[in-house]
């Protein structure tokens, strides 16, 4: 996972592998609009509002973003 900014106004962001399943991805973007944090801008991508509603959405999901490969 990457945090990025989107947009013309720079607002923070999140970016992925984009391999979660889609029943998952439903249930994240499900939500998210529950609970007004944040907009699935396309497969392992998402936009917040703030950096607040981004880092609740990491604490959230955090255990279904890939795994990234480390070098050892």
């Amino acid at each position: 996972m990457e945090q990025v900014r989107v947009g013309m106004w720079k607002l923070p962001g999140i970016k992925f592998q984009p391999s979660i399943s889609d029943e998952v991805v439903a249930e994240m973007d499900n939500w998210a609009k529950e609970n007004h944090c944040g907009m699935c801008m396309g497969p392992g991508f998402w936009s917040f509002k703030n950096e607040a509603q981004r880092d609740w959405f990491i604490l959230r999901w955090s255990d279904e973003f890939p795994k990234e490969k480390q070098d050892d």
